[in-house]
């Protein structure tokens, strides 16, 4: 009698991860909700704080302080204004006046006024100026603002500061996307992860119960076929153990009664009786439990 071949180790196909459908959906849709809440709860915190933390960066930075552009002054501001006083048109244009009285000569008055008139001539007479300004002749002169000399350094470091200001914010909100979507990301890895490691842990709970349950039901139609071991990873080994050594004790009670039916119906034909109807049920019977454990 030729010794069997081993039996192929089976492989694990992805169509066949889901072998007990209510079970393994059901545990594995338990262990995602669960983690889609925890995770959900977990980054609406920690965006909060993240918003709290830009939104408080953002203000100290804006909060910085630049250095200021220096104003243009203008030239004609630092020079002292000229006094003009023109005269009123009564200054300019006087009344013609009427000449003063000559006095007599010998008279008393005479010889005092012309006293006095010797006197006002030795004065310097009052000098005055008339102005008159032509419009069609007066010319603008455009005066340039004063420039001073450190003006493009410190505009350069004005601009430069609200440019490196401008930038900084930019970072913090592109920090705060950032953490955004990371959370996003590793919250779907992470419910991505646990269906395909829920579905594949309960698979190695399923199989081996779905093994047994075949097994079983060959049992129930009479056939004692060998049991395999289990693929390497799968759980419930002691239970498979148990039933694998069940099995093997019913199948070699299968062979102790095939080998009495063997004796009774080798007496029976020794004793003449081999074609009675009893004998005869006992050789149908022994070709069912031989063919049982094939």
């Amino acid at each position: 009698m030729s010794t069997p071949a081993p039996k192929p180790a089976y492989k694990r196909s992805w169509k066949n991860l889901l072998i007990n459908k209510r079970y393994q959906l059901r545990f594995t849709l338990f262990m995602v909700g669960l983690s889609t809440v925890l995770m959900a709860g977990l980054g609406i915190w920690v965006m909060k704080v993240a918003n709290e933390t830009t939104t408080v960066s953002m203000a100290s930075v804006r909060g910085t302080p630049c250095p200021k552009v220096p104003a243009l002054t203008d030239p004609t501001e630092e020079l002292p204004p000229v006094p003009m006083k023109l005269p009123s048109e009564d200054a300019a244009n006087p009344a013609p006046s009427e000449p003063a009285p000559v006095p007599a000569a010998g008279s008393a008055d005479g010889g005092s006024a012309a006293g006095g008139g010797s006197a006002a001539t030795d004065e310097e007479p009052e000098r005055r100026v008339k102005v008159q300004i032509e419009e069609s002749t007066m010319e603008m002169t455009p005066t340039l603002p004063k420039v001073p000399t450190d003006f493009a350094a410190k505009v350069v470091g004005h601009y430069t500061c609200e440019m490196k200001l401008a930038g900084k914010i930019a970072d913090l909100e592109h920090g705060r996307a950032l953490i955004l979507w990371v959370l996003i990301g590793t919250g779907l890895l992470l419910v991505l992860g646990l269906a395909v490691y829920g579905i594949k842990m309960t698979h190695k709970v399923a199989g081996p119960l779905f093994k047994v349950s075949l097994y079983l039901a060959k049992m129930k139609d009479g056939r004692f076929d060998k049991v395999w071991n289990l693929r390497k990873g799968d759980q419930l080994v002691d239970f498979y153990d148990h039933f694998k050594t069940a099995h093997a004790g019913v199948v070699q009670m299968q062979k102790d009664d095939i080998a009495k039916i063997e004796a009774v119906i080798a007496a029976a034909e020794a004793a003449g009786a081999g074609e009675h109807a009893t004998v005869v049920e006992l050789r149908d019977m022994l070709k069912r439990k031989e063919k049982s454990i094939e």
